[in-house]
């Protein structure tokens, strides 16, 4: 969640409107002081809505309830939101821009080793997420009922988030790899950084990772990545580093 100045107010708890010379700003953009304030409602309704799908799922979800934890009426709501289902959409926008907004794509680090180590902490940081796992938690069961809804999350989510990393590796490491299917390359970065961690929170199976456990995990699926794709895996990630990441993940 970005942090927000002190004359900001909150944009569906993942941006935000920033106030200044009697305007406000959105992703740089000025809006007039009544766009701000639908802006702000309709955040507020995103945020009170994630809470309720959470907590009752969308099957358990009720428009009137959400109103009524909104403190109005469900007119207003449905001025907004005409359906539970457009709801649910732009909360699971909301929330996927929020978790991929979080992967730190800097390219940080004086070796692709580094860097390829830093952006998968990153990922291993945001799909371990509790807003993350309980997304997933939410989506889960609904594959068979209703599968449009299903369909909007891996669009809006998981799908954007695999284009973001195939830009990155492709505009970073295009003359590093030996494969130009940069898509395929980062769905495999992504399951050796997380797939462990994502899964065995998801089920609950046990405690949270410690941030040394998520380091050893980001070290060694960096390492293993540029063995698998470089074109110089030695130059970049020497076999003799295999073995010393592997015992400390």
């Amino acid at each position: 969640m970005q942090r927000m100045c002190n004359d900001a107010v909150p944009h569906s708890g993942f941006s935000s409107l920033a106030k200044g010379g009697g305007w406000y700003h959105i992703d740089g953009m000025k809006i007039g002081k009544r766009e701000s304030q639908r802006l702000q409602k309709r955040a507020q309704i995103i945020a009170v809505a994630r809470e309720h799908f959470f907590e009752k799922g969308f099957e358990g979800a009720s428009m009137s309830a959400i109103a009524a934890q909104l403190g109005g009426s469900k007119r207003t709501l449905w001025s907004y939101f005409p359906s539970k289902e457009e709801l649910f959409a732009a909360v699971v926008e909301d929330t996927a821009a929020g978790i991929r907004g979080g992967i730190d794509f800097s390219a940080a680090g004086d070796s692709p080793l580094d860097q390829l180590t830093h952006l998968s902490r990153t990922i291993i940081e945001r799909m371990t997420a509790p807003i993350a796992v309980q997304m997933f938690r939410l989506i889960s069961p609904m594959s068979e009922r209703n599968p449009e809804l299903v369909r909007i999350f891996f669009e809006r989510g998981p799908r954007r988030t695999q284009k973001s990393i195939a830009d990155y590796l492709r505009t970073n490491f295009g003359d590093l790899l030996w494969t130009d299917d940069y898509w395929q390359a980062g769905d495999d970065l992504v399951a050796l950084a997380a797939s462990n961690f994502h899964f065995e929170s998801l089920w609950g199976l046990t405690n949270p990772p410690t941030p040394k456990q998520k380091d050893a995990r980001a070290r060694l699926a960096a390492i293993l990545f540029l063995r698998a794709y470089g074109r110089h895996p030695e130059r970049w990630a020497p076999i003799d580093q295999v073995d010393g990441a592997k015992e400390t993940a």
